[in-house]
């Protein structure tokens, strides 16, 4: 397997093990305020709003550009969440939107040829697609993920 093909892979199996813990929660649940002042709504919206940000940087890749926009700076992430959160579709919708987010992100990221993903033995760093699928999205799963999983022990 190549080191495309297996970052994508890890990719997307924390997303159908993410997406499997709250597929069938009861719509008031996605409106439970658990983690600081979100409920599921606002980290579904949170993520959707960093898959939307990151999928175009596989293109600026692509194209031999910088990953990040002229004058973007991810380097405080916190304006970039609350911005993300702060207007969350409901419950199902909420899913939806996050699922056609996901989706883009994850096609962008396939499109992102071979040579992109991997180590750089020379810098000795993964190179910029695995960059790119760890911040958004694989680090997010990690991040999230055990939170979730709390939240829902306490509401069993």
């Amino acid at each position: 397997m190549s080191d495309k093909a297996s970052v994508i892979g890890e990719l997307e199996q924390k997303y159908v093990d993410f997406r499997e813990l709250i597929v069938n929660l009861p719509p008031e649940a996605y409106r439970e305020v658990w983690l600081g002042e979100w409920s599921v709504n606002e980290l579904l919206a949170h993520m959707a709003g960093w898959y939307r940000e990151i999928a175009p940087a596989f293109a600026r890749v692509a194209r031999g550009e910088r990953p990040t926009p002229e004058g973007a700076d991810y380097s405080n992430a916190d304006p970039w969440n609350a911005t993300f959160a702060a207007e969350p579709k409901d419950g199902q919708a909420a899913l939806d939107d996050f699922d056609e987010a996901f989706h883009e992100y994850y096609a962008a990221a396939k499109g992102l040829g071979d040579d992109y993903y991997g180590i750089d033995a020379e810098k000795g760093r993964p190179r910029i697609g695995n960059r790119l699928l760890d911040g958004a999205g694989i680090h997010h799963f990690d991040e999230h993920r055990p939170q979730l999983e709390e939240w829902l022990r306490s509401r069993a």
